[in-house]
């Protein structure tokens, strides 16, 4: 079993493509890319212009091998906003319009993590709640004029 809640973030190394040092995430969030991944200090480089999103010792995660966005890499994946729920920005925008600027998402978010059926600190890449994420892209596609119904409503 993965402990990635009790790995040192002192273990941190320089990602081997740009030198920067990104957050220790361990391995769940890796898993959601490619379910092989080995247990480890895994981390995450938010470099823009670097194609690597996680790596390990000497393993690397690229924008290619992503399922979905992670930060700000992968531009042509999905965006995904709620890692514990599988939302993305699209969804978001989506549920925006079909609810009269209410969001459904939000509400159904804020309901499970205070059941605690959330694990944001295993599946966000940063390991922080993605409740803040959702609020200010909320804000964000309010704030674009160009969101528009889906086809055919």
């Amino acid at each position: 079993m993965d402990d990635c809640c009790n790995i040192d973030p002192a273990s941190a190394v320089a990602c081997p493509a740009c030198g920067e040092t990104g957050p220790v995430v361990g391995a769940a969030p890796v898993r959601a890319h490619r379910a092989d991944s080995p247990d480890g200090a895994w981390q995450h480089c938010a470099t823009v212009d670097c194609p690597v999103v996680f790596h390990l010792s000497g393993e690397t995660v690229t924008e290619r091998d992503v399922v979905a966005r992670v930060g700000a890499k992968a531009i042509d994946k999905p965006e995904p906003v709620c890692f514990c729920f599988a939302h993305t920005r699209e969804a978001i925008a989506v549920d925006l319009v079909e609810h009269d600027d209410m969001s459904t998402i939000k509400d159904s978010i804020k309901v499970a993590v205070a059941d605690g059926l959330c694990a944001c600190e295993h599946l966000n890449p940063d390991g922080s709640c993605c409740l803040a994420a959702v609020h200010r892209m909320i804000k964000s596609i309010r704030a674009d004029a160009t969101v528009t119904a889906p086809a055919g409503r």
